[in-house]
């Protein structure tokens, strides 16, 4: 990516920015090899901001791909979202993503900030791909997306401080919430006592009005790919407020379940998001 480009201005001689938080666990080798690769990148000029991505690696349940954001400015750099693709040598696009790249931190004026995104793999399939030969790029065609944070709502009171963070983790983690979108993610997926499955979901709302669950249809294949459970859990009067998420815990009993000895190792579960939600819209529509 580059802005403001201009082939009569100077060459940036841009300098190795290791973010203050890992800086003490590199060693003076890896800052060295770290040196050596930005040495062999394509020149910027002054006022150009250029990210080059470097390798991707299978990284069991993602993909790891380092890039080097280079800050050819006169002032610090923080960036924000970043859309990028996966394509194969024949340009075409495996995977598309959208990054906050705020925690790359600020980046000094003429340096170079190595860093690293994720792709996990319930996102992007490039089984039997060779990474090799596989490019990270900017999207082509950028669109001009708001991009909303939410927090959570229905915490009980008495939570203890372990869970609350494990719940707060988790809802950082998951990809970037755009405004105007509802989404459901499953936290936790476990068999009961007797014999049940219970599976814990957080449901975002990225409206800014609040949004009434209907229904959360819920399908669960476990790990040989199979489907253990699946069914339709109604909910009555739960709206989810503007900006806010909700955790909800669903149970399968035993008599429920379709497998009876599901390999939960693995698990995934799918979503039929048509219908589950109102906005309200559908009252105005009648008028």
């Amino acid at each position: 990516m580059t802005m403001n480009s201009n082939d009569e201005r100077k060459v940036v001689d841009t300098k190795l920015s290791i973010h203050p938080e890992i800086e003490d666990r590199l060693s003076d080798f890896q800052k060295e090899c770290l040196e050596d690769e930005i040495s062999e990148l394509p020149s910027i000029r002054e006022g150009e901001v250029d990210i080059t991505t470097d390798f991707i690696f299978d990284m069991e349940d993602n993909y790891e791909t380092s890039i080097f954001i280079r800050n050819g400015l006169q002032q610090d750099l923080m960036l924000q979202y970043v859309p990028f693709i996966i394509v194969d040598s024949e340009e075409k696009i495996l995977a598309r993503k959208l990054f906050d790249l705020r925690e790359a931190g600020n980046i000094p004026p003429h340096g170079v900030r190595p860093w690293k995104i994720y792709f996990s793999k319930d996102e992007v399939d490039l089984e039997g791909q060779d990474l090799t030969k596989l490019k990270l790029v900017f999207e082509k065609k950028l669109k001009a997306e708001t991009i909303v944070t939410v927090e959570y709502e229905n915490l009980p009171k008495k939570i203890s401080m372990e869970n609350k963070e494990k719940y707060t983790k988790f809802l950082k983690s998951l990809p970037l919430l755009k405004k105007g979108k509802f989404t459901m993610s499953t936290y936790e997926v476990v068999k009961t006592d007797d014999g049940g499955i219970s599976v814990t979901i957080v449901i975002r709302n990225g409206y800014d009005k609040g949004i009434r669950v209907k229904k959360v249809p819920i399908t669960i294949l476990d790990a040989t790919g199979e489907i253990a459970a699946a069914g339709i859990f109604y909910l009555d009067n739960v709206i989810i407020s503007p900006l806010k998420a909700r955790i909800y815990s669903f149970t399968f009993s035993k008599n429920e379940i379709n497998k009876a000895r599901a390999n939960l190792s693995k698990w995934k579960v799918n979503f039929t998001m048509t219908n589950t939600i109102s906005t309200g819209d559908e009252k105005k529509d009648e008028q």
